[in-house]
């Protein structure tokens, strides 16, 4: 019998690390909106969440609970979640530093140009939560639940097709 637990894990490692190389690519060669990766993303997720659910069914005599399902799924999406949040994390702080900068400033001059009537004080806590928003810690915790949400409904999803 096939561990689930292992096998979750490792499309987890597998997943996350996918997920951090993605990024980098997309920081490397400019490609954040490429609606081909965006995807290829998708349909990555859909087979390392599908594929030990589908295992486990396999060798839990065709049974599955969707329980069980959503349960693989969070495994995936927790394992992925925690790798691809540090890199994003790593990435923002060290890798690609122009990026929340850059960001800021476009906030920056967005904000001015639909909120003209902000006074000085307003124009300052906006950029504040701005930048916490942007912040590496935030943006890799964003990173995490990203993951965990997307192996979620995907685990979800494939749980209410093969469940019994």
């Amino acid at each position: 019998m096939i561990d689930y637990k292992k096998i979750s894990i490792n499309c987890g490692i597998i997943f996350g690390l996918y997920s951090s190389v993605l990024l980098w690519l997309s920081y490397k060669f400019n490609f954040e909106d490429s609606l081909l990766m965006s995807f290829i993303s998708v349909v990555v997720a859909v087979i390392l969440v599908f594929y030990p659910i589908h295992l486990f069914k396999i060798n839990n005599s065709n049974n599955l609970k969707l329980g069980e399902a959503l349960k693989i799924g969070l495994i995936v999406g927790l394992i992925s979640g925690i790798i691809y949040g540090i890199y994003t994390y790593l990435h923002y702080n060290s890798i690609d530093t122009e990026f929340i900068p850059l960001k800021l400033e476009e906030s920056r001059q967005a904000i001015e140009q639909t909120n003209s009537e902000l006074s000085d004080e307003q124009m300052k806590q906006t950029l504040a939560m701005t930048k916490t928003m942007l912040s590496p810690f935030t943006l890799g915790t964003f990173a995490l639940f990203n993951l965990l949400f997307k192996s979620f409904i995907v685990g979800l999803i494939v749980g209410l097709i093969k469940k019994n």
